[in-house]
C-alpha cells in the first residue's frame, strides 16, 4: 500500500496540493490532506491506514512550515518524509535575522489592525515567484480570504520567532527527500541549509537533495509525482 499524508504550510491550506494529487491517485496512491484550518476551515489531522503490506510506503509532504504542524507521531511512523522548502528555525542567525524579524512583525501588525487579506495576497503571490501563483489556486484562495481566523493565523506567525531544538524524534533510518527551491523569497537559505546540515549530520543515510530551478518558496507546474519516482528509481 502506498500512502501519502500532506501538511500544507503557514497561511494556505488544503488546495495548495490540488494540482499535484491527480498524478499519485492515478498510480493508486491513497492521500490524505492535513488542514490546518487558517480560512474558517476545521482542523483536520489524517491517520496512517493500518495494511499488512510488505512494501508499505507511508510518506509525507510537508512545505515550509508544515513541517512544524505534522503530528510527531505520522512522522515517527512515516517511511518517507518529504520535505519542500522547510526549516527547523526560521529566523536565521546571521545579520540577517533582525531584517527577517522586523518583515515578520510587519505582518503581524497588519493581522492586529484588521488588514491581513492584503498582506496574505502579497505574501501568496511572492511565495509563487518567480512563476505567477498557480490559477487553480488562487481562485479557491481569494474566496477563501473572506472567512480567516485571524486568531490562529497570528498565533502560528509567532512561532516563527521560537528557536527550536533539533527535531531528534526523526527516525534515523527514515529516507528524507530535501527538495530546495532556487529563487525561493520567503525561506532564508541560511535557515534552509541549516536544516539540511543536521539532517546530514544525524540520519545513517543522508537526504536526497532535489534542487529545483526557476521555482519559488510554493512550487508551481511541476509533476511532483515524476520527481519522486524518478529518486525512488535512482
Amino acid at each position: 500500500m502506498k500512502q501519502i499524508i500532506t501538511q500544507h504550510g503557514w497561511g494556505l491550506n488544503k488546495h495548495i496540493w490540488d494540482d499535484y494529487k491527480v498524478n499519485f491517485l492515478n498510480n493508486n496512491w491513497h492521500w490524505q490532506d492535513n488542514e490546518r484550518g487558517y480560512f474558517s476551515t476545521n482542523n483536520y489531522q489524517a491517520k496512517w491506514i493500518k495494511s499488512d503490506s510488505k512494501k508499505e510506503i507511508r510518506m509525507t509532504l510537508c512545505h515550509s512550515y508544515g513541517f512544524h504542524l505534522m503530528q510527531k507521531k505520522i512522522l515517527e511512523e512515516a517511511t518517507h518524509i518529504v520535505l519542500i522548502n522547510s526549516f527547523n528555525n526560521f529566523l536565521p542567525v546571521s545579520n540577517k535575522r533582525n531584517f527577517i524579524l522586523r518583515s515578520l512583525k510587519r505582518m503581524e501588525k497588519k493581522i492586529i489592525q484588521d488588514e491581513p487579506k492584503y498582506m496574505l495576497k502579497e505574501f501568496i503571490n511572492r511565495s509563487f515567484m518567480p512563476n505567477d501563483i498557480n490559477n487553480s489556486f488562487k481562485n479557491i484562495f481569494y474566496k477563501s480570504l473572506e472567512s480567516l481566523n485571524k486568531t490562529l493565523l497570528l498565533s502560528d506567525l509567532k512561532e516563527l520567532y521560537i528557536n527550536r531544538d533539533f527535531p531528534v524524534f526523526l527516525k534515523k533510518n527514515c529516507k528524507i527527500i530535501f527538495i530546495k527551491s532556487e529563487n525561493d523569497l520567503i525561506l532564508d537559505n541560511e535557515s534552509n541549509n541549516n536544516f539540511l546540515d543536521f539532517l546530514n549530520k544525524t540520519l545513517y543515510s543522508k537526504p536526497i537533495l532535489i534542487k529545483l530551478a526557476q521555482q519559488g518558496h510554493c512550487l508551481n507546474n511541476l509533476n511532483l509525482h515524476e520527481i519522486l519516482l524518478n529518486t525512488f528509481n535512482d
